[in-house]
């Protein structure tokens, strides 16, 4: 009997050391999770295609973007942007032409980030990587007809709010120093009347 006793707390004490083990690789993760930075700020340069009107215009602007990762992989985004520099059509049957401008854009996304281990530079990069987003985005369209005539000159600003699911792919690098950069492909709105796209660059800082 005593030397079943033995066995037992042989294998007893085995179980206790590897339930230890995972404890404190559980731990070790959470550290490591917590000392890489996660969270993000970030501002794009953006190159819009707004498909409006049957038209193609090509504002530009400037976006900010604040995310944070659940997980080494999973997280959400919040992403305002404007696009001040618009795009203007001209006819070529009169002396109107119309301004094509993004007063604003909106979206909460989801994110999914996947690393890659940096091929060449070592001591300046920590890492590549590919990410994807998916969510809600809002973007408002400002439009200004002008009309030209002899004596006097007149205008119409319209505007039009639209919300669509939007989605989009980076990618990207993160230098050791906390900072990184990305190419993006977004689509913002998608509807039969309207779809805006937009390639973007993006300066990140982790935190």
């Amino acid at each position: 009997m005593r030397y079943w006793m033995l066995i037992g707390l042989l294998f007893s004490s085995s179980l206790w050391a590897q339930d230890t083990d995972q404890t404190e690789d559980r731990k070790a993760g959470v550290a490591h999770f917590q000392d890489s930075r996660y969270g993000y700020a970030a501002a794009n340069l953006m190159h819009l295609n707004l498909d409006y009107d049957n038209r193609e215009l090509t504002p530009t602007g400037l976006g900010l973007r604040l995310g944070g990762m659940v997980d080494e992989n999973w997280g959400v985004e919040l992403r305002l942007a404007a696009a001040p520099s618009g795009d203007t059509f001209r006819s070529d049957t009169s002396r109107n032409k119309v301004d094509y401008t993004v007063d604003h854009v909106g979206a909460l996304l989801a994110t999914g980030k996947w690393s890659l281990d940096a091929p060449v530079l070592k001591q300046h990069l920590d890492s590549l990587f590919v990410q994807g987003f998916a969510g809600v985005a809002d973007v408002k369209v400002k439009t200004v007809v002008r009309r030209r005539c002899n004596t006097v000159c007149d205008s119409d600003t319209r505007r039009n709010d639209d919300t669509s699911l939007a989605f989009g792919a980076a990618l990207g690098l993160r230098t050791r120093y906390n900072i990184g950069l990305s190419l993006q492909y977004m689509q913002y709105v998608d509807k039969d009347y309207i779809t805006v796209t937009g390639v973007e660059g993006g300066l990140e800082w982790y935190f």
